[in-house]
């Protein structure tokens, strides 16, 4: 399918959770606007946004997060009071799982749901067997969850890496203001915080000048808060809302750091990467499938504050080769996550969905 295609447009509604929050800040308009070069009609329901960003194409539907509503808000999405009924149904975030198997049954269409976290090994995932077309699998360690631990075929899942746009970032002059470490994500144990705040100190305490910043995704960042001002380290610290993460943040990190304690698919440190940022991580499933270490970044164990605080310190103190890693990262993974191709991808999957029968499922 070219941009050029002029057949008539697939109504398609795309069901997400918060965005600018359950996205991990990916934004979505980009790829709703090369949908629509495909001849894709793109309509987003979500239940939240925290992005600031205006779209006529996406409708805000509170209710659809919330348990005790969620009966009535399906009933209402279905009426055609945010979308009119598509001709398949795409549910983008794992959290909407639920309100996707509603509504295909209610509507009456073909839906896909992406899977984009590892715990859905744990949680898994309710589906309808009539209506579910395909698995979107946002990598092959995804997919092969699917497959080898929870036994969905290998023909209804379609590998799909998430698409990223290059922004231009301004970049200050080298060496002229003190280096700054970021990190980014939920305030929950298995982010990371902990031993992030713990090898700051320690960076610190090696009578280095680095500011270290931290974008909380939702929830409280009091704790975050309490846990440097523990470490003695709180002016050294800022803690910023997660709308940060984007092209403002990118330009003023020297290092991004994921700490993840778990699993994790890595979206914002694969933004990270992709924008040029020297990275660090840690050494776990879906993290480690986007670094090579050494060559395009640097792995540390999980939970490990002095591996980290080393990393850090080695990556400062020799800029050339941080560089030249993060030059690798970008070379490794822009291609990966090229947005034209997902979007290629989605648009034919879309129309197989519409054009296949109830409970049947083809990716090829």
């Amino acid at each position: 399918m070219t941009d050029e295609d002029a057949s008539t447009p697939l109504d398609v509604v795309i069901l997400a959770g918060r965005l600018g929050l359950d996205d991990d800040g990916w934004p979505l308009g980009p790829l709703l606007d090369r949908l629509e070069r495909r001849g894709v009609a793109p309509r987003v329901v979500c239940t939240g946004r925290a992005d600031q960003r205006e779209d006529p194409r996406i409708v805000v539907a509170p209710a659809l997060g919330r348990r005790w509503l969620k009966a009535l808000a399906v009933r209402r999405v279905a009426g055609g009071r945010a979308a009119p009924r598509p001709a398949v149904l795409h549910a983008l975030h794992e959290e909407t799982a639920d309100v996707a198997l509603a509504l295909a049954e209610t509507w009456r269409v073909p839906y896909l749901q992406t899977v984009d976290d590892f715990l859905v090994a744990e949680d898994g995932l309710r589906i309808s067997r009539r209506w579910l077309h395909a698995f979107i699998a946002s990598s092959d360690e995804l997919r092969d969850i699917l497959t080898g631990e929870l036994g969905v075929p290998l023909g209804s899942i379609a590998v799909i890496p998430p698409g990223v746009v290059v922004d231009p970032l301004p970049r200050p002059p080298g060496g002229a203001a003190v280096p700054v470490v970021g990190v980014a994500g939920p305030p929950l144990l298995e982010t990371g915080f902990a031993p992030f705040l713990e090898a700051a100190g320690l960076v610190l305490g090696r009578g280095r000048d680095v500011e270290f910043l931290i974008a909380v995704q939702g929830g409280d960042s009091i704790e975050v808060r309490r846990h440097a001002q523990a470490l003695k380290i709180q002016e050294r610290v800022t803690v910023a809302d997660f709308d940060l993460v984007g092209p403002r943040l990118w330009s003023v990190l020297d290092v991004y750091c994921q700490p993840s304690l778990e699993p994790s698919a890595g979206r914002t440190l694969t933004l990270a990467l992709v924008q040029g940022v020297p990275s660090i991580a840690s050494n776990v499933r879906g993290l480690r499938g986007l670094i090579r270490p050494g060559r395009s970044g640097m792995l540390v164990p999980p939970d490990d504050a002095p591996a980290l605080a080393d990393a850090i310190a080695r990556l400062l103190d020799d800029r050339d080769a941080a560089r030249a890693l993060a030059d690798a990262a970008q070379a490794d993974l822009r291609s990966r996550f090229d947005i034209d191709a997902e979007a290629d991808k989605l648009a034919d999957l879309y129309r197989k969905a519409a054009a296949s029968e109830a409970g049947t499922s083809s990716t090829s």
